[in-house]
């Protein structure tokens, strides 16, 4: 009988691989669901980059400033 190496391991850099493997069934999905699932992660990322962007562009001033949040929310209840 032959001796596993990498104490049965198919690599020696297991977490490199099942990562790998990962983002390879990201790329070729088989199932119908599989597909609708990688459809709908990547509209979910277009989505938050466009509103990090939006929020964080650089010549923008502040939608909401602290004393119209304040109006909105009304008094404090804290003692």
């Amino acid at each position: 009988m032959a001796k596993a190496e990498n104490n049965g391991l198919k690599s020696g850099r297991p977490l490199a691989e099942s990562l790998a493997d990962f983002v390879r069934a990201g790329f070729r999905p088989r199932t119908m669901l599989a597909r609708a699932v990688v459809t709908v992660l990547v509209i979910k990322l277009v989505a938050v980059t466009a509103m990090m962007i939006f929020q964080h562009y650089e010549d923008r001033s502040a939608i909401a400033d602290p004393a119209g949040v304040a109006f909105r929310l009304g008094p404090s209840s804290a003692p």
